[in-house]
């Protein structure tokens, strides 16, 4: 636990001359608060973070660097900050680690879909752990204060791995940027450390067979309309081949299905990737679409702990044990798994092949939930065969 601010009690000649006082007295680390985010970092006191400065994953600064110059400042470190891009014109990258991009009314509005003046989870079409998190009264539904997040710190930017920078399972005080009543909202157990259940919660392997198309579509009409579009005008009338003002299944599944930057034309052939037992995500550097069929020849065997003996194959442990807290608690420890852009991670093991549910970037790593004192790597080869 961390030590709270102390109360101190004065007697009455000091409360009096106390109130002839104007300015209000803060105590050092509430003038540090008061002055900027990340101000712990910002080494030289010159009001920004550059990449030097900066602690954290590479991930979590990009995250935080909003108009991609290298360097935190200006609203980026701001106490409240948001960013100030405008929802319209963006299209995901899966090269970027985005969540919501922009959090105001304009952006919730656009999401409430019912006009209830409230996000259910199937109004949401972005990571689960960021509405979890900032669902702050946890009754399964966001709204518009939740959504401003106005005088909260609760570093909704970073997932649980972009902050878990040493990642050994958890997030330490150290690794948290955000503030501290946040901090001690999510450390259930009070603990002082945040566990990936504490943050994350439970996180289902996603199925094979999860269809992007019917989760868009929120009135389940068979047919996506503008409101239930959330990406650009742009992309949405490039899907629209036939100019009715909506989306068909067809017209979705033609184009790959929602926005992925680089997605069309930059396939590439079956290539070798080195999947490190102590990364917690490697980059394959391939992109896919939806139906595509990627296909998997896995070797090798990884440690997982100091003990010689625990020992797992692309398959999982050898011992048939699991990890509470590795990104999927129902998959045997230290098996392959993937994910396909911010979409919940997948269970491969010693599949052969999986058909893309969604499009994105794809990126694999193993079901561990403590890497450092992991050893070995899988040697995966990765194809894609377009549908």
């Amino acid at each position: 636990m961390f030590a709270r601010t102390s109360v101190l009690t004065f007697g009455s000649l000091a409360l009096a001359s106390l109130s002839l006082v104007s300015t209000p007295i803060v105590t050092t680390a509430e003038a540090q608060v008061s002055r900027m985010r990340f101000q712990q970092m910002d080494r030289n006191n010159d009001g920004r973070v550059t990449r030097q400065e900066w602690n954290g994953s590479a991930r979590s600064l990009d995250v935080h660097d909003w108009n991609n110059d290298g360097v935190l400042s200006g609203e980026e470190v701001r106490v409240g900050g948001r960013r100030a891009q405008d929802l319209e014109p963006a299209d995901h990258n899966p090269n970027r680690w985005e969540t919501n991009l922009n959090w105001t009314r304009n952006s919730f509005t656009s999401l409430d879909h019912n006009r209830d003046g409230r996000l259910s989870s199937n109004e949401w079409h972005f990571d689960l752990e960021t509405f979890r998190r900032v669902d702050r009264d946890r009754n399964n539904s966001i709204n518009l204060n939740e959504f401003l997040g106005e005088g909260v710190d609760d570093m909704r930017g970073d997932n649980f791995d972009d902050m878990d920078a040493n990642n050994n399972g958890r997030v330490e005080r150290s690794e948290w940027y955000g503030g501290l009543a946040d901090f001690r909202w999510m450390d259930r157990n009070n603990d002082g450390v945040l566990s990936r259940y504490e943050v994350v919660g439970s996180q289902p392997s996603m199925p094979a067979a999860w269809n992007e198309f019917n989760n868009l579509d929120y009135d389940k009409n068979g047919s996506l309309s503008r409101a239930e579009w959330h990406w650009s005008n742009l992309s949405f009338t490039q899907r629209d081949t036939n100019r009715d003002g909506i989306l068909s299944a067809r017209e979705f599944d033609a184009a790959g299905g929602s926005p992925v930057i680089g997605a069309i034309g930059s396939q590439p052939g079956a290539q070798t990737i080195l999947v490190n037992s102590q990364l917690r995500w490697t980059d394959t550097g391939i992109t896919v679409r939806i139906g595509d069929v990627i296909t998997f020849n896995t070797s090798g065997q990884i440690q997982l702990s100091d003990n010689v003996q625990d020992v797992a194959r692309p398959a999982g442990s050898l011992s048939g044990r699991t990890a509470a807290d590795a990104p999927l608690s129902g998959v045997l420890a230290g098996a392959l798994i993937g994910k396909i852009g911010n979409y919940n991670p997948m269970g491969i093991g010693s599949q052969g092949s999986i058909t893309a549910p969604v499009a994105g970037r794809l990126y694999l790593g193993v079901n561990d939930d403590h890497l450092p004192d992991n050893r070995g790597e899988f040697t995966v080869q990765v194809g894609v065969q377009h549908r």
